[in-house]
């Protein structure tokens, strides 16, 4: 395992990347799997990790499964990065904002597409929770363009219990197929608007599968043994990407233009009945099973 250090962008919001050279850039932490048979090219993925950051029996443990299946695997440690590593999960969550976690998945995709031993055509992007979202995003040719001018795309996505927050004015995707892996009993996600997120994708040219696991929670594939709640969800939250790239509440309209609005239009909506995660074998193994599929599709 080698622990690269790659510049990536750090815009707080998705308009700052218009003026890509004013942005600041910082050392990307990451941890890279290389298959331990040949010398490839080999396909490739970027493992975004959840709000917890990656932890060695979820994002690790992905990545050193992918890589004993022939994959280039990039693990990405957005909030190390940012030193808010050691912080708890609310602060995480509002100082490492979408346009950053969006940032880093291209820069993997860049420093794995840049690697004489990856096969840039297939390279995947899967991601928890918050990372999650940020695969989903990544599918969107609005975004990848403005973090990926020369066309480099991702191969394919898929999404674990990922935040069902935002939607794009503008569906067009870069063709690449996307999966969403969902609990039935999961509350920090709302399964009727990750629907609707779907049919736009798959308007925009993608096609998107969405796959329940019923009488699952939250995070099925980490270390809880016994059900662990945590008191916030954000199954209320509702934001557009424009076409100019300026995200707004749907409900009221109000423009995210500054850390300060992020915080409040979060805070407006967040839901406080909580959510719960547990671990689950069998659906772990189903969700490999999915993954595997999807990677070797590309």
């Amino acid at each position: 395992m080698e622990k690269p250090t790659i510049d990536t962008p750090n815009p707080l919001l998705l308009r700052d990347m218009l003026e890509p050279d004013n942005v600041e850039t910082l050392g990307l932490c990451a941890d890279l799997h290389l298959p331990k048979d040949g010398s490839g090219p080999w396909p490739g993925v970027v493992i975004l990790d959840g709000l917890g950051g990656p932890k060695d029996s979820r994002e690790r443990r992905y990545g050193r499964k992918l890589s004993e299946h022939g994959y280039a695997s990039l693990v990405i440690d957005s909030f190390t990065t940012r030193n808010v590593g050691a912080r708890g999960d609310v602060v995480r969550a509002l100082r490492v904002s979408e346009a950053m976690m969006l940032s880093d998945a291209f820069t993997g995709l860049r420093y794995l597409a840049g690697r004489s031993d990856v096969d840039p055509d297939r390279i995947g992007v899967i991601g928890f929770s918050y990372g999650g979202m940020i695969a989903v995003l990544a599918a969107y040719e609005q975004l990848a363009r403005t973090f990926m001018p020369d066309g480099t795309r991702f191969g394919t996505h898929v999404s674990y219990y990922g935040c069902s927050v935002p939607r794009l004015d503008d569906p067009a995707t870069t063709g690449a197929p996307v999966t969403h892996l969902l609990g039935g009993w999961d509350r920090n996600v709302s399964i009727d608007r990750v629907g609707k997120i779907a049919e736009d994708l798959q308007r925009g040219g993608s096609e998107s599968n969405v796959r329940i696991f019923d009488e699952v929670y939250h995070q099925w594939d980490g270390e809880d043994e016994t059900r662990r709640f945590f008191p916030l969800n954000l199954r209320r939250l509702r934001f557009r990407i424009g076409s100019d790239g300026v995200v707004r509440d749907e409900r009221t309209g109000l423009r995210m233009n500054s850390r300060a609005k992020r915080l409040g239009l979060i805070s407006l909506w967040i839901d406080p009945t909580g959510y719960s995660m547990l671990r689950d074998d069998e659906t772990t193994k189903r969700s490999d099973e999915i993954l595997l599929a999807a990677l070797s599709a590309m």
